[in-house]
């Protein structure tokens, strides 16, 4: 386990806190039925075992992207084969980096800065894109972790830097972020 500062994470974090007061803007407003589908899919999306992570650019972009190609990434996962030691966390993940190098961490805000460690273990967090920026990930962690981020990052390098991300905006940057998926 180690502990990194990132300025950016006060950013990830505003976001967040501010997302449950925008879906119940949306709930409230029963004048546009459009409005209204889209909460009730919100909410359907909240009592699954899915959850959905982001594509952020806090760490900037990697040379020969723009950041609107970097940010149309998204990703969904998933938990199952939840045991009383362990559970999967699959990620299916679209608009990635074509034939990138992808590592997935998971992140614990603290105080001051973070504690972040590979998701599943070295190489088991390790994944890399298929030539249409598709991939797909399977890790198993504990099932009484206090995770509270998944973090996918991406290596320019082509390179994973083992228990660490490598040095983040240079040759590692986050890509897809968002809570860690716990089973229900």
């Amino acid at each position: 386990m180690k502990r990194l500062i990132f300025g950016s994470l006060s950013i990830l974090l505003l976001s967040t806190a501010i997302l449950p007061a925008a879906r119940a803007e949306i709930l409230g407003d029963s004048s546009n039925k459009n409005q209204n589908a889209i909460a009730q899919n919100l909410i359907a999306q909240n009592q699954d075992n899915s959850g959905m992570l982001m594509a952020a650019a806090d760490d900037g972009t990697p040379t020969g992207l723009t950041e609107q190609e970097w940010l149309a990434a998204k990703g969904e996962v998933s938990v199952s084969e939840v045991n009383s030691d362990s559970y999967t966390v699959t990620l299916e993940a679209s608009n990635l980096v074509p034939n990138g190098l992808y590592t997935l961490w998971w992140v614990n805000k603290q105080l001051v800065g973070m504690d972040m460690g590979p998701a599943g273990g070295t190489p088991g967090n390790e994944f890399r894109a298929d030539s249409e920026g598709n991939a797909t990930a399977t890790i198993t962690v504990p099932a009484d972790n206090n995770y509270q981020m998944l973090v996918a990052a991406y290596h320019a390098d082509d390179q994973t830097h083992g228990e660490m991300p490598g040095k983040m905006g240079e040759v590692t940057f986050g890509h897809l972020m968002g809570d860690f998926p716990k089973p229900n």
